[in-house]
């Protein structure tokens, strides 16, 4: 008698979480804006029910584009990929089929964190640096710049007054403002994700535009991994199966080597 009422325990069990599991999805159907189509949890859309989705990762719906509000600028939302957690932006500045037109905002890796620095850390959106990511430059120099095929003439997009020169310039995350001559000011820099030829190969700036409507990538791994793992745990990417996570015990020691100069342990460091 007792197996029998611990069997109807368990399908009553099974059904309630069944129903709970359809009730859920029932409530959270996938939104769609746009190209947009399956916007799915962490992700919502802001008139999507208060119950759907993280609000860290509310997207709007504006003339059926998705957009994503970021430091007080808009950006388009591109594509979100939720197996390797990116989700893809683009400068509403910059449209298809103009090259004149130019980012309208300021944007560096400097305002996030590295989602590899510590996955456990930062904010709803961290810089990637796997998938790696451009800079590009905009430049305004008292004079011409003839020395140097990093510098692309902006022209015939976009022309520059008479007593300046405006230029494009493509730099990777490791680079330094030293690097730039003294009588050019920065006046924007936006990121890119897209796939660069080499610098060498002299790019055009059309091609650089092209470059910039691709967008630039951004990672929500953070946020999964808080979901998924205690704050006390190492959350880390399952590189057995795609698009995973493993939690694991804290292992941390402030020092990498013990007093006999080996490391007693495995060490986690935190920047």
């Amino acid at each position: 008698m007792k197996s029998f009422f611990m069997v109807v325990a368990v399908l009553l069990l099974h059904q309630t979480c069944d129903a709970i599991t359809n009730r859920n999805s029932q409530t959270c159907p996938p939104s769609s804006c746009g190209k947009i189509k399956n916007i799915t949890h962490p992700f919502r859309l802001m008139n999507d029910p208060r119950s759907c989705g993280d609000q860290k990762y509310e997207l709007s719906c504006e003339n059926n584009i998705t957009v994503l509000t970021l430091f007080s600028g808009k950006y388009y939302v591109q594509e979100i990929n939720y197996v390797n957690y990116t989700i893809r932006l683009v400068d509403p500045g910059i449209q298809e089929g103009n090259c004149s037109s130019i980012p309208c905002y300021f944007l560096t890796a400097s305002n996030f964190t590295s989602s590899f620095i510590d996955i456990n850390r930062g904010g709803p959106y961290q810089i990637d640096s796997y998938f790696g990511y451009w800079y590009i430059l905009y430049l305004k120099c008292s004079k011409a710049v003839n020395d140097d095929p990093e510098y692309v003439d902006t022209a015939p997009c976009i022309n520059s007054d008479s007593k300046s020169y405006l230029y494009a310039f493509v730099a990777g995350h490791d680079f330094y403002v030293g690097r730039l001559k003294d009588y050019c000011q920065v006046k924007v820099v936006a990121m890119s994700s897209s796939y660069l030829p080499k610098v060498s190969d002299n790019l055009s700036y059309e091609e650089i535009h092209g470059i910039l409507l691709y967008g630039f990538e951004l990672s929500w791994i953070s946020g999964a991994c808080k979901e998924l793992c205690s704050d006390n745990q190492l959350c880390d990417l399952n590189y057995d199966i795609i698009g995973d996570f493993k939690c694991s015990p804290p292992e941390y020691c402030p020092y990498p080597f013990d007093g006999s100069g080996n490391c007693s342990k495995k060490c986690i460091f935190t920047i």
